[in-house]
């Protein structure tokens, strides 16, 4: 639909669409076609698309930490690293692979998660505080997603050689299927990796 504003126009008008140039009112053809033929691996492009780029609004929480460094130094947002890194991240029925998703990348040391244990609406989990290259005053973010619901919370973080971190969980999480994404944040806000873990409930 075109629009007049005095003596200009703007918008469809026919089989022409009129628009502002540098202050100039110029006008083109409508194209004749459109490229869009739809078949099987634009469409699975676009689905996966739009499942990531929901995650990552449901992430959010995690990706802003995880990805800040990165997004500062490459003039990014956060949202836009994460649908980039995750967009491969689909099991071959087109579902998302959630072990393979990553909140966090980077060169700090990681630490590998010993135990995860629910316990009162609590979720526990004890993790190697030893340092291997990284400094114990790292800090550890701790993330956990419910699929099922679409949510995620954030634990407080905790210092590398805490060894230990809790977050209290919702009570309608209970008894779902839940995924944990940790990550460890430290000089200059730099991080590290993912590291990913699966809890049956």
């Amino acid at each position: 639909m075109a629009r007049i504003l005095g003596d200009s126009e703007s918008g469809k008008l026919g089989k022409k669409i009129y628009y502002n140039w540098h202050g100039r009112l110029c006008e083109r053809a409508m194209p004749t076609n459109v490229a869009n033929p739809k078949t099987e691996a634009q469409q699975a492009h676009r689905s996966n698309f739009a499942q990531i780029s929901k995650l990552s609004s449901y992430m959010k929480e995690a990706h802003l930490v995880g990805f800040h460094w990165h997004a500062v130094r490459e003039k990014n947002s956060t949202y836009a690293l994460f649908r980039q890194t995750n967009k491969d991240c689909f099991t071959p029925d087109g579902e998302i692979d959630y072990h393979r998703i990553v909140v966090s990348k980077g060169s700090v040391p990681m630490v590998s998660i010993t135990s995860a244990v629910i316990d009162n609406g609590c979720l526990a989990v004890n993790f190697d505080s030893r340092t291997h290259g990284g400094a114990a005053s790292d800090k550890l973010f701790l993330f956990v997603y419910s699929p099922d619901l679409c949510a995620g919370v954030l634990a407080n973080p905790v210092s590398r050689s805490a060894g230990h971190i809790t977050v209290e969980l919702p009570a309608e999480w209970l008894g779902q299927p839940l995924h944990i994404y940790a990550f460890l944040q430290g000089y200059r806000l730099r991080t590290s990796d993912t590291v990913h873990k699966k809890l049956e409930i």
